[in-house]
This record gives C-alpha cells, structure tokens and sequence, in this order.
C-alpha cells in the first residue's frame, strides 16, 4: 500500500506543480513507510580464528521489501562450488560456512542482496595467522659463463613472509660467513623472492641461502649451490702484434672454459693444418683455466702480414680471438721517378709514394752522381716525408748523371728505385786551352799543340776548337780554322801555306753546343823561308803470306837533303812500328816477316836536315793467307842495289860460337850507326824538332805524320758554324782546316793518331781507294789530309 500511495504521489504533483510541497510530503511518507530497497546487518568474522577451524557469517537484512535475493563473493569474484565451503539461502537472511579454515580460505568476503527496489552488500576480511610455507623452493643450478640463471625462492604464510638471501663463495673467505644480497648490477631480487642472476661469472659459484619469515612460527631457508659450465673464451677479442721483419714471433691465444677444448688457426680465412702448416708451428697445451695455443715464426717476412684467428670450442660454446700480424720492414723502393725538367746546373725529379713497410716513412733520399769517366762520389739529399718531388742544385753542366731514390722509416733504410739517367743543358767551356805550343814547320808552315781544358770546365761536351791566327804586325782580326774534337786530352794542327819569314800570333778557343770559351794567351812565332823535302810517292808492289814490297819515287830536287828514310807500318789496330831505310838507289824494300791473312798499314816519310817530309799516303795491304798463330818477328830485309851484310838477316845457320860473334858485330855496327844520324841530325836544327832513334831501340816511340784517310767516312759532314762571327778569309785563299787526333803525351800512353792536311785549293782532300776482288791487297790514296802519330 505504502508503495501504491508513493507511485500515486508524484503523480498528483505533477498536476498541482508544486514541487516544494511534494518534495515534503514524500520525504514524509519515507521516513513513516519506508522506501522498500534492503539493507544489509554488518557482520564480522572472528580475530582469534585458527587454522582448521570452521567460522560461519551471517548476512541478514535490516530492511527491504521481499523476495531478496542474496550472493556472496571472495575478494571480488563469485563463489560458485568452493571447497570446504557452504552457502545457504533464508527468505530474510544468508549463511555462509567455511569448514576446516587454511590459509587459502584467506580474503575478503562480499554478501550482496537485491530485490525489485535495488540492492546492498557488505565486504568482512576473514583472516588467520599462517606460519612460512614452502610454495616453490629453490633448488641447486648449473651455468654457463655470460648466461644468465633463476633461484626459485616462493613462500606462503600470513603476514606474508619476507625473504632474503645470502652468499657463500666457493673459495670460502675466513670468516666462513654468508654475505647479503641485495638488488644490484647482476643481482636482482624478485616480487615473489626469487633471485635472479644475470651474465654469469667465474666467481658466482658457491652457495645461496633463502630465507622466508613473518613473526608466525619458525622461519624457513633452503640452501642451493651454483656450479658453472665454462663455455670456451676469449678474455681479449683482438689484439695486434708488430715484429721487425728478420724477427721471430709468437701468436698466442689462451682460451677459458671446460676442457676438453680444441683450438683451430686460420690467417686470412685460410685454414692453418698442424700436419703442414710451412714456416708456421702450431703448440696446443692444457692450462688451469683452459688451454692455451700458440703460433711460433721464424724469419718473419712480408708475406706473414694479415689476420690470424684462433677459433675455440668445448661442449658448451665457442669462441674467436682475432690477431693482425703488423710487419715492420724498411720501405719499398719508391716508383715512377721521373726526371721531369733540366737545366744546366739543376734539374727537377718527382716520384710516387712507396709501401710504408707497416712504419711511416720519416724521409726520403736522393741519391745521384756523375755517369762519366772514372767513378765519381755518390752525393745525398734528404727531403721530408711529405715531399714527393724536389731540385738538385749544383750540378755540372752537360754532364750525365744517374739518379735514384730511396725512403726510410723507423725500422731503416729501403730499397733504392731504379736507376734514371739524365743529362744536364750545356753551358760555354769556363776556361781556354792549355800547354799551347807552335813550332815553325817549313817555309809557311807553323805546327800547333795544346791540350783541352781542364774537363771539369768543358762544360758540356766539346766539339771542336777554333784555331786563330793573324800577323803580329796586323791590326786585323783573328782568322780562325776549325778542328774537329777528338777523343784525347792533347791536340796538334798544320797550319800551312803562310807567309814565309813572318810573325804570326796564335791563339785557340774551344767551343761546345752552347758556344765558345775564353782564347787562350797569344803565342807569337816566326815562319821559316825553306821546306823539308815533299813526301815519297809510296806503292806496294808484292805480297805474300809473310812479306809486303813497297817501292816509291823521290823527287829529283831533294835528293841531295834526304839522309835516309822512316817506314811506318802496324798491323790492324795494333801500335805503331817503325825501320829506318838508308837512302838507296834501288828505292825498293821487302817488309818480312808478317802474319799471314793480316791486314797492313804503312806510310813512308824521308829524313833530312831540314826536318821530315810529309808522310806518303797510307797504304792498306791484307797479307795472303788463313790467319792463323804466328811468332812475331819484326825483323825485315832491304833488297836492293846496296843490300845490307848478310849478317844482318835472320835465316843465318851457323854455329853456336859464330851466332854469339855475329851478334856482338851487329850490336857495335847498330850503335855506330845510330850514333853517327844522331851527330848529322843534331848540326843543323835550328828550332826544336823531333827527334830520329834509328829502329826505336829505347822503346819511346816517336812523331810522325801518318795518313788516316781509311779511319774518315766517305761522306762527312761539314763542321758546325762557329758560335761567333769569322772574319772573311785571307786573300791568298787559305787552304781548309784538317782533321785531328789527340797526340800522345807523357800522361797519354795510348797510341794514338793526328790527322793533318796538305793544303790545296779545294777545301776538301780527294779519295781514291781500290779494292781487289780478293781482298789481298787494298790501296788508298789521299791527296791532302795526313795526321801526325807516335810510332812504335
């Protein structure tokens, strides 16, 4: 009824719209009547409630309209068919029995009632103090070293118990006590009281205490060891090892972990067998901690750079260590010098960076020195690192020169690079002639020598040299001849057709590509008015293996000055010998004892008073014949109209003491004679000439002109133009310069030939050579151009 009239009520003020009246009456009728909606009785369990009892909770209502409808719930969830406990429903009331009380029976209990009005529930903890209990104890743990391993740590009880842990090492400390763990770097411990131990270490082994309390009955603990599986290790992943190249060196790698290990070597990815592994020796031993393996090398060289890796396994795991094997060794030689630009006195060289032999380069060495004549001192320069090219100064002009170039570094020296020559620019000879000398030669003849300058001042190579002549009286200039360069210091010149019986000053420059020197001092010298006599017309007339005939023709108006005559002759390229022929009517001499199938040459030359003709022309003679081994003789026979004694010929067969007697009457004959041309030469010399040693029995060979026209091309080319203006030439029409030789001196033993010209009217002396089918005998004939020679 109460519910009737309260439904009708709103209802009536909503047509009378007094809201505030309404708002009374019905807070009136709720507080007389009620509203209906239940509401619950607290209830509580008991504080003193044990474990195993049973406890009952009533949940009753205070107030509420029927029917109701109860439920309960623990710790917020229904309890539908829970062990040990019972739920009964009552028209007014719930009763809810829990039977033999545990610690799961633990919780907080809900009762919920509802009916058509709405509902109401209550919430009572039901608890019961519960000693420790195992839930899940920890047990003993194996490992292996980096991994990581769980202590299981889980108690129950009321109050919920609080757990520690402790440590015991394996190698106990003194005090032999346990020490606290707490949560910290490796070591945590967990909500629920495990413990957990991350990347595991050698020394984590031992013993490990859980302990689990909460005020109620005793304490648990449980002690657990940890033991370790070593996995093979490396302690040290990479390491480099440096060695001088020529050492010896050891590679070790010493692996932790579990034995038994097997350790295997690679270098650069290849794989090193212990059967045959070369230079490299392999070593494997067993250590406290693992095993230890090892790579011994002698002699290190290049080729042990690179990467060694030592690979180790066990059981459980493996491991890498990697060793780079730095050899140090002296850099290699730099490439690519080149020498890029020249001057006369410095030149540029550059050069590509070499190997740096595993040590930085500190500096780089030039090494270069003259590449001409006798050796010469090897000269350094030292650049920096950072250079790859540089400028050598003080160099000599237009002179060769070798040049290479090496790097060092800490370790030394390396290698030197190849070799590069190079030539420097020439630059004018710096100093004149020297030891000029002229010496009047016949009526307008002057004979001039000199040696060349000093050749540390040629500067260059030399061409040739200017010989310059002018009347001392004369205020004109020098007319100069040119002379060919040869290859000898010392020097000598004709110059003919001059003025006879005059003054003459001389000098000589010589000159090289890049011009002319500095003329020497002017020598002044006086012509004479007389000429030696003309040169013998000279033929071969016979040959045979061993003997060439000659005869010549004299001419008619020297007869009366010729004193006897000087037959030169040599064989090939052999020295110079010379006979000295009286001067016989027949004019005919047999040249024996010769090599058979030689080939000859031979000029002749006639001796007066007034000095020595002109030499003949040089004649070319191939003996008949094989050549062949042959005791050499250089004995000859003059057949004639006035032949000499007949002990003076080889082929006397006589005996013994006749042979000595023979020979003691050659002997003082020889040097009456030689005595007597000695007095004769010597009445009537007015200048400085050469001297005549019949046979050349004090070995010292003396001048004489000898024809070179076989030693000169067919076809030579003019000489180069003078580095200076040349005055015109002389009105009398000057015959051409002639070829020289170098003359030998007392420094100069070697034989050596000058060639000299007769002058003509043509600048050029003609040739006329014939040669026989056979080869036998070969003539040459030149008109003008003879050079003057020591004979032997």
């Amino acid at each position: 009824m109460t519910h009737a009239l309260f439904s009708r009520v709103p209802g009536i003020c909503n047509r009378m719209e007094v809201t505030v009246f309404c708002i009374l009456c019905l807070l009136l009728l709720e507080r007389v009547y009620g509203t209906g909606v239940p509401k619950l009785q607290p209830f509580i369990f008991p504080k003193t409630l044990n474990e195993g009892q049973t406890v009952k909770a009533i949940c009753a209502l205070i107030e509420g309209e029927r029917p109701l409808h109860f439920q309960w719930l623990k710790n917020g969830h229904p309890m539908i068919q829970v062990p040990k406990v019972t739920i009964k429903m009552f028209e007014d009331y719930s009763l809810l029995e829990v039977i033999t009380v545990g610690e799961d029976d633990i919780g907080n209990y809900t009762c919920i009632v509802r009916n058509n009005h709405g509902s109401d529930q209550f919430t009572a903890p039901l608890t019961i103090p519960v000693a420790p209990k195992w839930i899940k104890e920890p047990t003993t743990g194996i490992a292996s070293v980096g991994s990581s391993i769980t202590f299981d740590c889980v108690v129950g009880g009321y109050p919920k118990p609080t757990v520690s842990w402790e440590f015991l090492p394996s190698i106990a400390s003194t005090t032999q006590e346990y020490l606290p763990i707490t949560s910290k770097e490796r070591f945590r411990v967990a909500e629920n009281g495990s413990l957990i131990i991350t990347r595991v270490h050698q020394e984590d082994t031992g013993k490990y205490q859980c302990t689990a309390s909460n005020g109620i009955g005793n304490a648990v603990n449980k002690i657990v060891t940890l033991s370790l599986h070593v996995p093979a290790r490396f302690e040290e992943k990479f390491h480099v090892e440096r060695v001088h190249r020529g050492d010896s060196v050891k590679l070790e790698c010493d692996a932790l972990g579990d034995n038994p290990m097997t350790i295997s070597w690679n270098k650069d990815n290849d794989r090193l067998s212990r059967v045959d592994t070369g230079r490299y020796q392999i070593f494997d031993r067993t250590t406290e901690g693992g095993t230890l393996s090892e790579i011994q090398v002698h002699g290190v060289d290049h080729s042990d750079n690179g990467i060694f890796t030592c690979l180790a396994k066990n059981a459980y795991g493996e491991d890498q260590r990697t060793i780079k094997l730095i050899v140090l060794e002296p850099p290699s030689a730099p490439s690519d010098v080149r020498v890029d630009q020249t001057w006369s006195r410095s030149v540029r060289i550059t050069w590509m960076m070499p190997y740096s032999g595993n040590s930085p380069v500190n500096k780089y060495i030039i090494q270069y020195w003259q590449n001409q004549g006798t050796p010469h001192r090897l000269e350094e320069e030292t650049v920096s690192s950072a250079q790859t090219s540089t400028i050598l100064y003080k160099l000599q002009p237009g002179t060769s020169y070798v040049v290479r170039v090496m790097a060092e570094n800490d370790v030394g020296k390396g290698t030197p690079s190849e070799n590069r020559h190079f030539l420097t620019s020439e630059e004018e000879p710096s100093a004149s002639p020297t030891d000029v000398s002229v010496e009047a030669r016949g009526a307008g003849t002057l004979h001039i020598k000199w040696k060349a300058p000093p050749k540390d001042q040629w500067n260059g190579q030399l061409k040739g040299y200017y010989v310059g002549y002018k009347e001392t009286s004369s205020t004109d200039s020098y007319t100069y001849k040119h002379v060919t360069f040869s290859e000898g210091l010392s020097e000598e010149y004709l110059l003919q057709h001059l003025r006879k019986n005059t003054a003459y000053g001389i000098v000589v420059v010589a000159f090289n590509s890049a011009g002319r020197g500095p003329e020497s001092q002017e020598i002044g010298k006086i012509t004479k008015d007389t000429d030696p006599p003309t040169a013998p017309s000279l033929r071969v007339t016979a040959q045979s293996e061993t003997t060439i005939t000659i005869k010549w023709r004299q001419n008619k108006g020297d007869a009366d000055m010729i004193s006897h005559y000087i037959l030169f002759y040599k064989e090939n390229s052999n020295t110079w010998n010379e006979v000295t022929i009286p001067h016989i009517k027949k004019k005919e001499y047999v040249l024996q004892s010769l090599r058979p199938g030689s080939i000859y040459c031979l000029y002749l030359q006639a001796a007066s008073q007034k000095g020595n003709s002109n030499p003949s022309k040089t004649l070319t003679v191939k003996t008949d014949g094989a050549a062949g081994p042959m005791e050499w003789n250089l004995h000859a026979v003059i057949s004639g109209e006035e032949e000499l004694p007949e002990y003076f010929r080889l082929p006397v067969l006589a005996p013994v003491s006749a042979s000595v007697a023979i020979v003691i009457l050659v002997v003082i004959v020889s040097c009456m004679a030689v005595k007597k041309e000695q007095t004769r030469y010597n009445r009537d010399i007015e200048t400085v000439t050469e001297k005549i040693y019949p046979y050349s029995m004090n070995g010292t060979p003396p001048q004489r002109y000898v024809d070179v026209e076989k030693t000169r091309p067919l076809l030579q080319p003019p000489p180069p133009p003078p580095p200076f203006p040349l005055p015109p030439p002389p009105s009398d029409d000057y015959s051409a310069p002639y070829a020289t030789l170098p003359v030998n001196d007392a420094n100069n033993s070697t034989d050596r030939r000058r060639n000299f010209g007769i002058g003509s009217k043509s600048n050029e002396g003609s040739i006329d050579s014939r040669r026989q089918g056979d080869g036998n005998m070969i003539q040459e004939r030149a008109e003008v151009h003879h050079h003057y020679d020591h004979a032997a």
